[in-house]
């Protein structure tokens, strides 16, 4: 028999495109914590305050809607803070296997045409040797380590709210929830590198039937250490984040 959603769950088919998940908790669950890493915890409020600050960022680049930021890294919030943020702005958010191999990582980001790149401090190193063949990334951020730039870049940001409500309009007029929000491209398939890409209906449907098949419910506390860069990891944290549960993400080996 299926699991029963709590009464408290809001079912992510009722939502259009991502940041419905963040307006909703915000409105219900704002101290509710959302997002554990390492001895690091972000309650509803700090984690919306992280997407804006990563929106008014990566506007100051000047991406336009369609346009596409990059995430190379073990498992991290920038993957869910650059996402949302993406989903704010009409772009799409790349996340790269860090288990691909250099040549498939090379491919990926010049097909995918990311303009930004968060990258893990362990594969910095990888990535300035391959940029003479890496055509479309105009700046890195790095991610972690002793050289970590992506905090002091947040905080280099204001949560801009003019700026914030600016790209959701932008956002809001791309067809509410049909347009592309997420490309994945994993290690993991049966024939090779699988490249996948995911509208936010399509994500939310899948989080959907993710909460049908497990009940989950405000309090509730999961651990994530399967790649995000694997759909149904993805979407266990999307799902998370839906009935209003914490995940706790674990960086993966």
């Amino acid at each position: 028999m299926p699991a029963t959603q709590s009464a408290e769950t809001r079912d992510p088919v009722e939502f259009h495109w991502l940041g419905d998940i963040v307006r909703v908790n915000l409105d219900e669950n704002a101290r509710g914590s959302v997002l554990a890493y390492g001895d690091e915890e972000w309650d509803w409020t700090g984690f919306d305050a992280r997407i804006r600050k990563c929106v008014t960022g990566i506007r100051s680049d000047r991406l336009q809607r369609g346009q596409r930021v990059a995430v190379l890294a073990r498992n991290h919030p920038v993957h869910f803070e650059t996402l949302f943020a993406a989903s704010n702005m009409g772009l799409v958010c790349t996340w790269l296997d860090w288990r691909l191999d250099r040549a498939h990582l090379v491919h990926a980001l010049n097909e995918a045409e990311a303009r930004i790149l968060f990258v893990g401090d362990e594969f910095v190193d990888m990535i300035e040797d391959s940029m003479m063949e890496i055509s479309s990334v105009v700046s890195t951020i790095t991610v972690g380590g002793r050289e970590d730039e992506y905090e002091a870049w947040l905080e280099t940001h204001e949560t801009h709210e003019a700026l914030l409500r600016a790209a959701r309009e932008v956002a809001a007029s791309s067809g509410r929830g049909d347009e592309p929000v997420l490309r994945l491209y994993s290690s993991t398939g049966k024939k090779g590198p699988t490249r996948g890409e995911y509208t936010h209906r399509a994500l939310l449907a899948s989080a959907s039937e993710t909460l049908r098949r497990k009940a989950l419910s405000r309090g509730d506390v999961e651990a994530v250490d399967a790649p995000v860069t694997v759909h149904e990891a993805a979407v266990r944290v999307l799902a998370n984040m839906s009935a209003g549960a914490e995940t706790v993400l674990v960086r993966e080996d």
